[in-house]
């Protein structure tokens, strides 16, 4: 039979199973893959109540002190909007008619473009589910004509060459922050080892300085009102909020209501493992959680961890619970054991202490699927003589007890 656009279209669809899109979007995604999964967000927007503060009517004088100190329980909620994340990726017209003998085989050489857009999207919603919801990727701590030095090498992993940035004086995070004017530009390069991302034209950003934050174009927050995903940095924030986070206001329990935070005279001058069990001791103690039930360290962190344990007999493991066997150091916290994974997409430089089962990912449909309510995977595309396969994701990150979790710096 020769090729046609039907016959594609049924090509992809049995590529791409359930299966495959789970191992393409999750693999080496620690977090990502952890999270439990709900496809069946209804309506653009997710309630999530939580408890603030239980009925209060307690005394030992006798009922009637208790009557008159009754209060209800506090409730407050989260009201999330689905984010909405698109990815396209071209295939001519030419390669179809190419293909009309043997379109399976055909198909076999256009494979690493279509797995590559998963791979890719998979790549940006496991570094936003991370972020604080601005959708920052980096910070410029110098430039040399084209070349910006990143204030965190680590964060190169984040920039692909083609990438096209554009870039703000702030983080993106509220919506009062601005991007800078101009164009935007593209990446050329990215020079892992050495921290820097070569740029074609940074005098395409108007007054673009250092400690500006670098953005993917599009996925900007701040006063564009541009949603991807709210991470778990926008839930359990490096300092205690001051504005509101789907519409709840969480200054008057800071720790309840956005997570547990350790004072810096408690953990400075502290090794990275008296660091961890310092947070599980105030998450146990005076934040009166359940305690976490996974740590997480971006690699780089977790070996430091890894060399420190294992001077202590203490060896890392396969966790074979996890669907892809991902690597865990177990470490006492708060009177607890806990599994501590590396994931690169983890901001290096702090631990996060995570109660799993509080956080989950909501979304309409699959996390990522491709757009075919009109029965074809690829479409026509409107302007060129070629067919398009579109990728789409509606994701909300939802956690209903952010004071159950908390977060450590490693460095200061």
């Amino acid at each position: 039979m020769g090729s046609t656009l039907t016959t594609w279209s049924n090509m992809l669809k049995a590529r791409y199973t359930k299966e495959k899109v789970q191992n393409l979007t999750e693999a080496d995604r620690p977090l990502l893959s952890m999270l439990r999964k709900d496809t069946e967000q209804q309506g653009s927007s997710l309630e999530i109540p939580l408890i603030h503060v239980n009925p209060q009517g307690i005394a030992g004088s006798g009922i009637s002190r208790a009557q008159t100190s009754q209060t209800s329980l506090v409730a407050k909620k989260f009201s999330a909007t689905c984010g909405d994340y698109f990815g396209s990726v071209y295939i001519g017209d030419k390669v179809i008619k190419a293909s009309r003998g043997n379109p399976g085989a055909f198909l076999e050489n256009k494979v690493a473009e279509t797995d590559g857009l998963h791979e890719q999207m998979s790549d940006n919603l496991a570094i936003y589910a991370w972020g604080n919801g601005g959708g920052a990727l980096g910070k410029r701590a110098s430039i040399s004509t084209n070349i910006v030095t990143l204030a965190e090498p680590a964060d190169t992993l984040n920039f692909e060459e083609g990438m096209f940035v554009v870039a703000s004086a702030n983080d993106g995070s509220d919506a009062s922050h601005a991007l800078r004017a101009g164009a935007g530009t593209t990446v050329a390069s990215v020079q892992r080892d050495a921290g820097t991302v070569t740029l074609v034209s940074a005098a395409a950003i108007t007054d673009f300085a250092n400690a500006d934050f670098v953005f993917r174009a599009g996925d900007f927050f701040g006063d564009t009102g541009v949603v991807v995903m709210k991470g778990v940095q926008a839930f359990v924030p490096s300092a205690n909020p001051t504005t509101t986070l789907w519409g709840m206001t969480r200054t008057g329990d800071p720790q309840r209501l956005a997570g547990c935070r350790v004072a810096s005279a408690d953990y400075s001058a502290k090794t990275i493992d008296e660091r961890i069990r310092v947070l599980g001791s105030y998450m146990s103690g005076r934040y009166k959680t359940p305690g976490a039930t996974a740590g997480f360290l971006h690699p780089e962190d977790w070996t430091t961890l890894e060399t420190v344990m294992g001077a202590r007999g203490i060896r890392p493991l396969a966790d074979q619970n996890t669907k892809f066997g991902f690597m865990k150091i177990d470490v006492v916290m708060g009177g607890r054991v806990v599994s501590i994974y590396p994931d690169r997409y983890c901001p290096k430089g702090t631990f996060f202490a995570l109660r799993l089962q509080n956080w989950w990912l909501s979304s309409m449909g699959p996390l990522l699927s491709p757009m075919e309510e009109d029965g074809l995977v690829l479409l026509r595309a409107a302007d060129s003589m070629e067919y398009e396969y579109r990728l789409v994701s509606y994701p909300i990150l939802a956690c209903n007890a952010p004071g159950y979790n908390g977060r450590v710096p490693l460095t200061g």
